[in-house]
């Protein structure tokens, strides 16, 4: 055997192995991404974070977190559907609680405004939030729904996906929805939504910071401002 043709299989196994390696390497990648995305995806659809701000309703039924004696309120007017109201609720709500909301600075209350002439769902979504609220978990299930907004939007019936959250979250399924089929929430809603527009709230998300109506891109500066002019 000639020394040329036994260096042609060594160089032929050589780029085999490499080849082999380098496969072996890809399907590790992929095996761990898919991992990842499992386990991110459990998390944003399973994981209950309650508030740990003071809680509770206000005189006119709206659900809030942080202190009721706060210097700045800020009123948030929110549609369960609106895609612009889960951005906010997963990428910017969170800011606002850690800065302002359990700091004692701001008071921050829920106001439905369900925009049912494009949004079908939302009624039912907002009912889900006080039928949950009924049993001591407004905010988990409002994290619920903004957090798989995309899952329940386009359902034709979104309830037993609802019902699955309240599973989730820890309350009695039976009585929330015996809550559901009853409509009990259904009217303070629609008559929330109509205050809203008396009001001349006509897009959401949209707040109201100690009077002032502003949309989610000024919202931290009124914020600071009414902060400051409250010389907090």
């Amino acid at each position: 055997m000639s020394v040329q043709s036994t260096r042609g299989r060594r160089v032929k196994a050589a780029k085999q192995n490499n080849l082999l390696y380098l496969y072996i390497a890809v399907g590790v990648v992929a095996v761990v991404a898919v991992v990842s995305l499992v386990i991110f995806l459990n998390r944003n659809s399973n994981e209950v974070k309650s508030p740990t701000a003071p809680v509770g309703r206000t005189a006119e039924g709206f659900y809030y977190k942080g202190n009721p004696d706060a210097a700045v309120k800020v009123i948030a007017f929110e549609d369960f559907q609106c895609p612009g109201c889960a951005y906010f609720s997963r990428n910017l709500a969170p800011i606002l609680e850690r800065d302002y909301i359990n700091t004692g600075r701001v008071q921050f209350i829920y106001h439905e405004l369900p925009l049912t002439n494009i949004h079908s769902n939302a009624v039912a979504a907002a009912e889900a939030a006080r039928c949950a609220g009924d049993q001591g978990k407004f905010w988990e299930m409002h994290d619920q729904l903004f957090n798989n907004q995309s899952l329940w939007a386009r359902l034709s019936s979104p309830l037993n996906t609802f019902s699955g959250y309240a599973g989730i979250i820890g309350i009695d399924r039976a009585t929330f929805e015996a809550c559901m089929q009853a409509g009990t929430h259904r009217e303070a809603i629609l008559n929330a939504a109509k205050d809203a527009a008396a009001l001349g709230v006509q897009a959401t998300p949209s707040f109201s910071v100690n009077g002032q109506i502003v949309d989610s891109s000024r919202l931290f500066t009124a914020i600071d401002a009414a902060l400051r002019a409250a010389g907090r």
